[in-house]
C-alpha cells in the first residue's frame, strides 16, 4: 500500500514539474538557456495528419524531449548531480579523472583511450603502408624544392596519466604514436617531430600544460610543441626553463569536455588561461584567423621562408607562435584542404600535423 502511494507522489510531482515548467515558460524563456550544445539538428512541432499518424507518437515524443523547458538546466542539473555527487560522467565520451581533470573517451574518434592502453598498435603492414605514403608526399613536396616535416601532437591521456582513473591501469608502454615515429624514424628518412620529451619537460616546471577540461593543450604545451618543430626547422626559441621566457596566469576557462557535460559554467574555475611571453614574436599580423579553416599570419623580420600546415585542432594555440617565426604561415584545416589552395599558397615549407589520436591518418593522407 506504501508502494503505491509513493510511485504516485512521485507520478504526481512529475505530472506537476512538467505542466508547472510549461506555465514558467512562457514568461522566462527569454532569460533561460537555449544554446543547442549537442548540435541537434532542430524540427518543427509535429502535427497529426492521416499520412503519419502511425508514427506521430514517436515523432511527438522526439520533439517534446529536444523542446522541453529549460532542457539545458535540467541538463546540467543532472549532470551535476552525477559528477559531483556520485563522482561520475553521464557522458560515455567523458572520463572523469582524478582532482576533475576531464578525459576524452571516443573510439570512432581516433580512440585515445585505446592509444593510451597501446589496444591500437597497427600490423606491419599498416606501418609499411603508411611510411611509404610519407614518403610518397614528401618525395612530390621536395620535387617542388619544398622542405617537409610531419608533427605527431601528443595526447593528453598519457601526459597525465597520473589522473587518469584507476580501472584503466597505467598508460602502456608501447603505444600507436610511439610506434609510429620510432617506425618512421627507423625505416626512412622522415623528418619527424614527436616532442613527448619537450613537452613532459614543460609540465615538470610546475603549470598545468593541458587544459583540464579540454581535449587540448594550452599554450604553455602548445609552445613546447611549436619549439620543438622550430628546432626541426633550423629557428631556434627561448627555452620555458630559460630567464627569457615568463609565463603568466590568465583567467578562468573550460573546454569542449566540460561543455560535453553541460558543466561549463560548473567547472570554469577549476582552469585557467596562460600567457608565455618573451620570445621575439616579429612584429606578428594575424590576416585570418578561423578554427574551421584558415589561420594565417604574417611577421617582420622573422624566417623569410614560407610554411604551409596541414593541420587539425591541436595546431590552434600552436598558430600565433609558429605565425610569428616566419614572414608567412598559412594553416589550413584538413577538412577543407585541397591541392589549389596549397597551389595558391606555393610555401617553402610544409608541415603535416596530426594529433596522437589520429596518427593513423598518415596512412592516406595527400597532398596532391
Amino acid at each position: 500500500m506504501q508502494k503505491k502511494a509513493g510511485a504516485k507522489v512521485i507520478l504526481a510531482s512529475f505530472l506537476i514539474i512538467i505542466c508547472f515548467s510549461w506555465l514558467l515558460w512562457i514568461f522566462l524563456e527569454k532569460y533561460a538557456d537555449t544554446t543547442n550544445y549537442e548540435k541537434r539538428e532542430m524540427t518543427a512541432q509535429p502535427r497529426l495528419t492521416v499520412d503519419n499518424y502511425g508514427t506521430f507518437a514517436e515523432e511527438y515524443e522526439n520533439w517534446f524531449n529536444g523542446n522541453i523547458p529549460f532542457r539545458n538546466n535540467l541538463i546540467s542539473l543532472n549532470s551535476a548531480i552525477d559528477f559531483f555527487v556520485f563522482d561520475k560522467s553521464t557522458n560515455s565520451r567523458v572520463i572523469k579523472g582524478k582532482g576533475d581533470w576531464l578525459f576524452y573517451n571516443d573510439p570512432g574518434d581516433g580512440d585515445p583511450l585505446g592509444d593510451y592502453q597501446g589496444t591500437t598498435l597497427l600490423s606491419e603492414e599498416e606501418l609499411q603502408k603508411l611510411a611509404q605514403n610519407c614518403v610518397s608526399q614528401r618525395d612530390f613536396v621536395e620535387k617542388q624544392g619544398k622542405e617537409f616535416v610531419v608533427f605527431i601532437a601528443p595526447g593528453k591521456e598519457r601526459i597525465y596519466s597520473e589522473y587518469m582513473p584507476e580501472k584503466y591501469g597505467k598508460p602502456a608502454d608501447n603505444y600507436r604514436a610511439l610506434q609510429v615515429y620510432n617506425y618512421l624514424k627507423e625505416n626512412t628518412d622522415l623528418r619527424v617531430v614527436y616532442p613527448y620529451e619537450e613537452v613532459m619537460a614543460a609540465k615538470a616546471l610546475g603549470s598545468n600544460i593541458y587544459y583540464k577540461t579540454d581535449t587540448h593543450w594550452n599554450s604553455i604545451g602548445a609552445y613546447a610543441g611549436a619549439a620543438a618543430l622550430m628546432h626541426e626547422l633550423g629557428v631556434e626559441m627561448p627555452s620555458l626553463q630559460s630567464n627569457e621566457i615568463t609565463v603568466t596566469q590568465g583567467g578562468n576557462v573550460s573546454g569542449d569536455l566540460a561543455e560535453m557535460l553541460n558543466l561549463s559554467k560548473q567547472l570554469r574555475n577549476t582552469d585557467h588561461e596562460y600567457a608565455v611571453e618573451g620570445y621575439d614574436t616579429h612584429q606578428i599580423e594575424s590576416i585570418v584567423q578561423d578554427f574551421s579553416t584558415v589561420f594565417s599570419f604574417r611577421a617582420t623580420g622573422a624566417d623569410p621562408r614560407r610554411i604551409y600546415v596541414m593541420r587539425d585542432s591541436f595546431s590552434t594555440a600552436m598558430a600565433p607562435i609558429i605565425g610569428s617565426q616566419f614572414s608567412e604561415t598559412y594553416m589550413r584545416h584538413r577538412k577543407t584542404y585541397s591541392y589549389d589552395d596549397y597551389l595558391a599558397q606555393n610555401p617553402d615549407i610544409v608541415v603535416e600535423e596530426v594529433a596522437e589520436r589520429y596518427v593513423s591518418d598518415l596512412m592516406d593522407f595527400s597532398i596532391q
